[in-house]
């Protein structure tokens, strides 16, 4: 009475499954190799050199920070937030590969806080500055000094290191 009719399969059906599949595990793959990528550690940066060391004091010349910008700004979850941005310049003969800056607040020309940030660091997307190379950057701050009353804030040099040569 009620017979199915086994209707053919397409000629491409074993086709399509098999390229399916195989783009499936190719996505699966990119997937987890993305999200390796993001789990690595932070090594500590050695060797930095810091103002007082003579070739800091020798190089600091070569070394500038053009545009200096800081702004405020209100985060999604309604906190403020100072951004610093900038533009490294290096006008000197040596690569650098880290360079460290100081982010200062001050209320009346009084120094209320200071925080240390690496803007440049060794990494897989991050380059070092060759020489007459420049390179801009934004830093975030969310945690506010609370005594801070949001009229100054500065940024400087602290920091910077050569790229050791093979």
């Amino acid at each position: 009475m009620f017979e199915s009719e086994d209707k053919p399969r397409s000629p491409h059906f074993w086709k399509i499954i098999v390229i399916a599949t195989i783009l499936f595990v190719a996505a699966t793959g990119l997937l987890l190799f993305f999200l390796q990528q993001g789990v690595q550690e932070e090594t500590p940066l050695t060797g930095i050199l810091h103002a007082g060391d003579p070739d800091y004091d020798w190089y600091g010349k070569y070394m500038d920070l053009k545009n200096p910008q800081v702004k405020m700004a209100k985060s999604l979850s309604g906190n403020r937030l100072v951004m610093f941005s900038a533009i490294i310049e290096n006008n000197g003969e040596r690569t650098v590969d880290v360079v460290e800056v100081e982010l200062s607040f001050f209320n009346d020309d009084k120094l209320i806080s200071s925080v240390i940030r690496t803007p440049l660091r060794p990494g897989t997307y991050t380059p070092p500055i060759q020489t007459f190379e420049k390179r801009g950057f934004t830093l975030y701050v969310e945690d506010l000094p609370p005594n801070w009353l949001a009229q100054n804030a500065e940024i400087a040099f602290h920091g910077i290191r050569f790229l050791a040569k093979p």
